[in-house]
């Protein structure tokens, strides 16, 4: 039996620990508030994930190993950019 679409992964990123720190730091602050019922994230939020994502899948040979390493680049930028918007667009719900 198979998984029905929605269920199955858009992407698939294998990452080490020691390479990818604050990758997995952001991967799992994005499914914590993903999946909380205690808060939610606007659009720009998940946007912004998905922003990053997307440069991130797209760069190097599958994944960027060194964004956060010499100059900046656009995989960075959008790292930064989803980083600092969790204060103001993580918000937690009323019980």
């Amino acid at each position: 039996m198979s998984l029905p679409a929605i269920c199955k992964p858009k992407i698939s990123i294998h990452l080490t620990p020691s390479d990818h720190t604050d990758t997995l730091v952001l991967l799992n602050t994005h499914a914590r508030v993903l999946a909380s019922y205690e808060q939610t994230g606007s659009p720009k939020f998940y946007k912004l994930f998905d922003d990053f994502i997307k440069l991130f899948v797209e760069s190097g040979n599958g994944c960027d190993v060194g964004y956060l390493v010499g100059s900046p680049t656009e995989v960075t930028k959008a790292f930064w950019a989803f980083v600092t918007c969790i204060k103001t667009e993580v918000t937690w719900v009323a019980q």
